[in-house]
C-alpha cells in the first residue's frame, strides 16, 4: 500500500529531471562515475524519440507529462499515439538499446501496458510502460527524491545545532572550506566539458561519491585524517579535465595551495 498520495508533477522540465534521479536511485548508482541515467539533449534539439538514455545500462527513456483533467479514454489514445510516433523516431538514434522505457504521469493503464507488451514482442528490445501509480512506488522508496520533488510532505522541524564530531572535517572550517574550494574547481570545469554535449554536471552525485570513498555521512563527517589525501585526490580530478590540461599546457595553475587558501588567495 502506498505511504503517500504523491501529486502528479506538472512541469516538464521538472517531470524529466525527477524521472532521471529516480532511475539512477533504482539502478543503486552510489558513485559519480556510474551516475548513468542522463537527459538527452535540450528542448528545441531533435531528441529522436527519448528523454533520457543510458548507455551503460542500454535504457532509453521517454517522458510523457499529460494534463489530467481530461478523460482517461482521450489520455489513453493520446499516450498511444505518442508512443507509436516516438518509436518511429527512435529508429534514427546512432546507439544500440535493450529497453524502452515511457512514462508518465497517466496512471498505470492496462491497456496501454498491453499495447506496448505487443509492440514489445514485435521488437529487437523490450517496451514497457510506467503509470504514476508504479513511478510514485519507486519514489516512496527514496527519501531523497520525495524530499528534491515532494518537499510538502515532509514538515519542517525547528533547527536544532548539530554537533560534529571530535577529529571531522566540518570541525576545521579552514580545511573544509579548502576542500569545499576544490571541489566546486572540478565541478564548474567539468561542468564545462559536458555543456559542449548538452549535459549537466550531477553534483549530488559527486558528493554522494567523496562520502563513500571516505565512507562518512557527509563532506563535513569526513575524518579530518583524511585531508590531504581528499585534497590530493580532488587535485588530480581537476588536473584530469579538460580545462586542468589545457591550463596546465600554457604552464598556468590549476588551484591555490592550501596555504594560499588560508590566506586568501585563489588561483
Amino acid at each position: 500500500m502506498a505511504k503517500y498520495q504523491l501529486p502528479a508533477l506538472k512541469n516538464e522540465t521538472e517531470f524529466e529531471e525527477f524521472i532521471c534521479d529516480l532511475f539512477n536511485e533504482i539502478e543503486n548508482t552510489e558513485t559519480y562515475t556510474n551516475t548513468e541515467f542522463q537527459l538527452f539533449g535540450t528542448k528545441g534539439q531533435n531528441q529522436k524519440g527519448i528523454d533520457i538514455f543510458s548507455l551503460k545500462t542500454k535504457k532509453v527513456i521517454q517522458c510523457k507529462l499529460k494534463s489530467l483533467k481530461r478523460k482517461d479514454e482521450l489520455l489513453r489514445k493520446e499516450i498511444i499515439s505518442d508512443i507509436d510516433s516516438d518509436l518511429e523516431k527512435i529508429k534514427n538514434l546512432n546507439f544500440k538499446f535493450d529497453r524502452l522505457i515511457f512514462t508518465s504521469t497517466f496512471r498505470d493503464d492496462a491497456k496501454i501496458q498491453e499495447y506496448v507488451s505487443d509492440l514489445s514482442q514485435k521488437s529487437d528490445f523490450n517496451i514497457n510502460y510506467w503509470g504514476w501509480d508504479t513511478i510514485s512506488k519507486h519514489a516512496e522508496e527514496s527519501e531523497t527524491i520525495l524530499k528534491k520533488y515532494f518537499p510538502k510532505l515532509f514538515k519542517k522541524a525547528k533547527t536544532q545545532k548539530i554537533e560534529l564530531p571530535e577529529n571531522s572535517l566540518g570541525r576545521d572550517l579552514l580545511k573544509k572550506n579548502y576542500a569545499t574550494y576544490l571541489i566546486k574547481r572540478y565541478g564548474d570545469w567539468k561542468q564545462i566539458e559536458l555543456a559542449r554535449k548538452n549535459e549537466k554536471f550531477n553534483w549530488a552525485s559527486f558528493n554522494k561519491h567523496i562520502i563513500n570513498k571516505y565512507k562518512a555521512s557527509g563532506i563535513n563527517y569526513i575524518h579530518i585524517n583524511h585531508f590531504e589525501n581528499l585534497a590530493a585526490y580532488l587535485k588530480s580530478r581537476i588536473d584530469k579535465t579538460i580545462m586542468g590540461k589545457t591550463r596546465t599546457n600554457k604552464g598556468h595553475r590549476n588551484y591555490s595551495t592550501f596555504e594560499e587558501h588560508t590566506e586568501g588567495i585563489t588561483e
